[in-house]
C-alpha cells in the first residue's frame, strides 16, 4: 500500500502521555485473526523482522475542527516512546496509509511515524513493508 506524507507544519498534535505495545496478530486455520500475545515488531523491506511497534496516542490540535479527536501513531522503536502530557508533539516522517478494514469494508487510516523529534531511538527502516 502507499504511504502518504503528513505535512506537520499544517497540524499539530498533544501529548497524552499514554503509549502501548502494538500487538502481534496471527491468523488462523478458518482465516480470523487474534492477539499471539507477542508485541509486533516492524517488518523489514527483506522480510525480517526489526524494532519492536509501539502506539502513540496523541490528541489532534485543530482550530478548524468542532470537536478534538485522540488518535494513534505507530512508531517503530527498540525504546519506548514518550510523550508530555499537554504538550506539543512532533513526529519525524509521519505518513498517513488508507486501507480496507477487514470484515467491515470501511476505510480506515494508519498513522506511522519514523520517531518523535528530539527523542533518541531506532527509527524505522525505509521500505518496510506494513
Amino acid at each position: 500500500m502507499r504511504s502518504i506524507p503528513v505535512d506537520m507544519s499544517r497540524i499539530q498534535f498533544m501529548g497524552t502521555g499514554k503509549v502501548v505495545s502494538k500487538a502481534e496478530y496471527v491468523e488462523l486455520a478458518d482465516g480470523n485473526r487474534r492477539a499471539s500475545g507477542n508485541q509486533a515488531r516492524e517488518k523489514l523491506a527483506d522480510g525480517t523482522l526489526g524494532a519492536p511497534l509501539w502506539t502513540v496516542d496523541v490528541i489532534v490540535d485543530d482550530d478548524d475542527a468542532m470537536r478534538a479527536e485522540a488518535i494513534g501513531v505507530t512508531i517503530a522503536s527498540h525504546d519506548e516512546p514518550r510523550t508530555e502530557k499537554w504538550k506539543p508533539v512532533k513526529f519525524r516522517n509521519l505518513t498517513a496509509t488508507i486501507y480496507v478494514e477487514q470484515g467491515t469494508n470501511r476505510a480506515k487510516v494508519s498513522l506511522k511515524a519514523e520517531g518523535i523529534e528530539g527523542q533518541a531511538g531506532k527509527p524505522a527502516q525505509h521500505g518496510q513493508a506494513a
